[in-house]
């Protein structure tokens, strides 16, 4: 079969894709290892920005998730038990909130329901040959079928064995840190704010969720820490919790399951090679400090959406080596910027060195009280670059 693009990875942002491609008229065929019948159904949430959100409704995505998202009105920023707090107000760039709290199952119910069958799906298969010519990529899948195209999109996550296959250089390293993922029922209303605490083992993030008394709690420890905390009873468990969480939305209780992911980075050197494209976590593996991942991947996919149907309409070869640098100059800062960013964020605020404690609460009580670089931190943070 001959399609005008090939993507390997059904994941989030693997079919993202395909539906932003398949509205712009490009033939796309997806392959996807697992078996798409499961359902998808964890407590992780995702943060989309603002600017995701824009581009989430070009694509006839968001009209469908939108009752299920809550907004982000506020954030509060601390440093452990310090005094010194920045407050980041919507109002301060826009009447827009500044991004949306959406579960992952919601999103996937979406495109379950309203996309995959629109989709040329190849599932549950991988590939057992890939081989790029001077003017094709020829997909040999493990059940012997043959795919054709003119380009690979890339879109598989960290443990993808494709960079390695063609000798893209990754770099790599393990953050030693665990993120525990679970909700909380409590007492009173969140009224749209997401708080972010820093603590030595890592970052504790309050997430509002749909209803106003559900928020979305994403727990960074140290790995060893976060195994013991894993390991506890519930009643211990919210022993622990309730020191890092606080009393301001009243007494609080464990909904649902918890669930431990490791930490790690990955930036690719080079985001093409040939004829294959790197997107999302495979490009860029970045830390969970910022909620920026997903929103990350989803700029990736404009980018491409709006290069490729440029020049597909003048009959331009959609995976030459002119197109894929193209792509890859708009996205590679604006990757390497959040990237160096987050990891920053995690080392300076994550130990207890006493000359860095200082300096970090005084750089909060700085922006705190600057409206000039709140405007600055706010309007990134939403996704506008």
């Amino acid at each position: 079969m001959n399609y005008d693009i090939i993507i390997s990875g059904g994941g989030l942002l693997g079919f993202i894709a395909a539906i932003g491609l398949s509205n712009n008229s490009v033939s796309v065929a997806v392959i996807e290892k697992s078996n798409l019948q499961h359902v998808i159904n964890d407590n992780r949430v995702f943060a989309i920005s603002q600017g995701s959100r824009k581009i989430l409704e070009k694509l006839g995505i968001w009209q469908i998730i939108e009752s299920e998202a809550e907004p982000i009105l506020d954030i509060f920023i601390l440093d452990e038990n310090s005094p010194v707090t920045v407050h980041y107000d919507h109002k301060i760039v826009s009447e827009e909130p500044m991004g949306y709290v959406i579960s992952n199952t919601a999103i996937w119910d979406a495109i379950n329901n309203n996309f995959l069958k629109k989709l040329n799906i190849y599932s549950p298969l991988s590939y057992k040959t890939i081989i790029c010519d001077a003017g094709y990529v020829e997909v040999i899948l493990d059940n012997d079928q043959k795919l054709i195209s003119s380009l690979l999109i890339c879109a598989e996550g960290k443990n993808s064995k494709l960079p390695e296959l063609f000798s893209i250089p990754v770099m790599k390293f393990d953050y030693k840190q665990n993120s525990i993922v679970f909700n909380v029922k409590h007492e009173l209303n969140h009224q749209n704010l997401a708080v972010e605490r820093f603590f030595p083992g890592g970052p504790f993030a309050i997430l509002p969720m749909k209803g106003g008394h559900t928020s979305s709690i994403v727990w960074t420890e140290k790995s060893e820490v976060s195994k013991m905390l894993m390991n506890l009873a519930e009643e211990e468990f919210i022993i622990e919790l309730k020191k890092r969480f606080g009393s301001y939305l009243g007494e609080i209780r464990l909904e649902g399951r918890r669930k431990s992911y490791s930490l790690s980075f990955a930036f690719a050197k080079r985001l093409y090679k040939s004829r294959v494209l790197l997107i999302g976590d495979v490009a860029h593996l970045i830390h969970p400090v910022a909620g920026q991942g997903l929103n990350l991947g989803i700029r990736d996919i404009e980018s491409i959406i709006k290069q490729i149907t440029a020049v597909k309409a003048y009959g331009i070869d959609i995976g030459s080596s002119y197109l894929l640098k193209k792509i890859s100059c708009d996205r590679y800062c604006d990757n390497f910027t959040m990237a160096l960013a987050t990891d920053w964020l995690n080392r300076i605020f994550s130990n207890r060195v006493f000359c860095t404690k200082t300096l970090r609460n005084l750089g909060l009580m700085v922006v705190e009280n600057s409206n000039f670089l709140k405007k600055r931190f706010i309007h990134y943070a939403m996704g506008f670059r």
